[in-house]
């Protein structure tokens, strides 16, 4: 029997039957949930192991690096600045990081950056590993490059660009790394474990990311699936192709510099990765504080006497901006607000499609449904295939929705 445990509030046992079956059937190596409803937690679950050998449980404080889930917590930071007066959302970019004006982009608002229309959703010039740890490096390729596509005409997702464009705007603006503007301005009043850039005195607590197997053998197959013409291969297979091309918008985005994901040697578990700032990929924290973060904008904006973002900005942030196929995600349906993801059948965003939020790479995820008042976090370390591979957390969801008869 799988030991899980925390908190279920008694209504929700199915719920809680669904996160012991993602374990014990191995879908899950270690895991956690919290899901709160009008600001109380109704669940707040964890089991599993921190590490492959399963010799260490996954516990109560475990941290773990969770991707693109960090691009929300990213965007609050620039919607604070927004809220502050001190950022126009439709104000260029170039007002504020007059650098990034070269090559045709003196008219891209602020606005773009936070809704992937920008056309930089990769850096041009080869870069080697581990480029994405320096941030002078990358934000002054991005200033000088010009962009993938006609700003403002398509969208497409800007796996890790997201977070130096939107964390330079913030720099300039704040005078603070964004790093150090979400620790001081959100995770230290909200009391949250939840960091951009992790403390070494942290690490103690981080189990490691285990990659995914399909991903592995993937990169084996890439010699054979190269063969195949592009005009006649599968979707699935033009997008993989062109990821391993750099000069192409899909492969500058995932693969430039190639990240390494050998279990023995992947790159999310080094130090240099966890203490570097990387807002659109290297956020690490908890279940817990994804979802108290998620749950003051559920509940309006503030909780406990410390203000998020007030109602009006969160109404403004969950509006669609960019609705269509992805340019970079291999012409899949995506919908993004001013920072954050929001559902389409190909993304899913928690069971009620008005929700916001943002789902990381393997697994992870954090959404405020504002209609109901619920957010939900969710923490994972061994990731599973595909960008939208949210299965454990969206199926706990779905019970919970289901219990209490909300109509999605």
């Amino acid at each position: 029997m799988t030991e899980v445990n925390g908190y279920c509030d008694e209504r929700f046992i199915e719920a809680k039957e669904l996160f012991e079956q993602s374990i014990s059937s191995g879908f899950e190596l270690g895991c956690a949930i919290t899901l709160e409803i009008e600001g109380e937690v109704v669940l707040d679950l964890w089991g599993g192991h921190a590490n492959l050998e399963k010799t260490e449980k996954w516990k109560k404080d475990t941290i773990v690096n969770v991707f693109s889930t960090t691009k929300g917590m990213a965007a609050m930071c620039l919607l604070q600045l927004v809220e502050k007066g001190l950022i126009d959302l439709d104000a260029p970019v170039s007002q504020y990081w007059p650098e990034f004006a070269a090559n045709g982009k003196e008219a891209i608002p602020v606005r773009y950056l936070l809704c992937h229309k920008s056309g930089l959703c990769g850096v041009r010039e080869p870069l080697g590993h581990g480029s994405f740890t320096n941030w002078e490096l990358i934000c002054s390729e991005l200033a000088k490059q010009e962009p993938f596509w006609e700003p403002g005409t398509a969208h497409g997702y800007h796996a890790l660009t997201f977070g130096h464009l939107v964390g330079e705007v913030v720099r300039r603006v704040s005078g603070k790394t964004i790093g150090q503007y979400f620790n001081d301005e959100i995770a230290k009043p909200l009391d949250l474990d939840f960091w951009i850039g992790l403390p070494e005195d942290k690490f103690s607590r981080v189990t490691d990311i285990q990659p995914n197997i399909p991903g592995l053998l993937q990169k084996t197959m890439m010699p054979i699936l190269s063969r195949i013409p592009r005009f006649a291969a599968p979707r699935l297979i033009r997008m993989l192709l062109d990821m391993q091309d750099p000069t192409t918008a899909s492969g500058a985005a995932f693969n430039n510099p190639q990240m390494k994901m050998d279990p023995k040697n992947m790159e999310a578990n080094t130090r240099e990765w966890r203490m570097a700032e990387i807002p659109a990929a290297n956020g690490h924290g908890t279940a817990r504080s994804i979802a108290k973060l998620y749950g003051a904008l559920a509940i309006g904006g503030s909780r406990d006497g410390v203000h998020v973002l007030n109602p009006e900005t969160i109404e403004m942030a969950r509006q669609t901006e960019s609705d269509g196929k992805d340019l970079v995600l291999g012409q899949i349906h995506t919908r993004f607000g001013l920072g954050f993801m929001l559902g389409t059948e190909d993304v899913s965003m928690g069971p009620n499609k008005n929700s916001m939020g943002h789902g990381g790479a393997g697994g992870s995820l954090g959404f405020a449904d504002i209609d109901n008042k619920i957010s939900l976090g969710f923490t994972m370390n061994q990731m599973h295939e595909g960008i939208t591979a949210w299965k454990t957390a969206t199926d706990v969801a779905e019970s919970i929705y289901n219990t209490l008869n909300i109509s999605k």
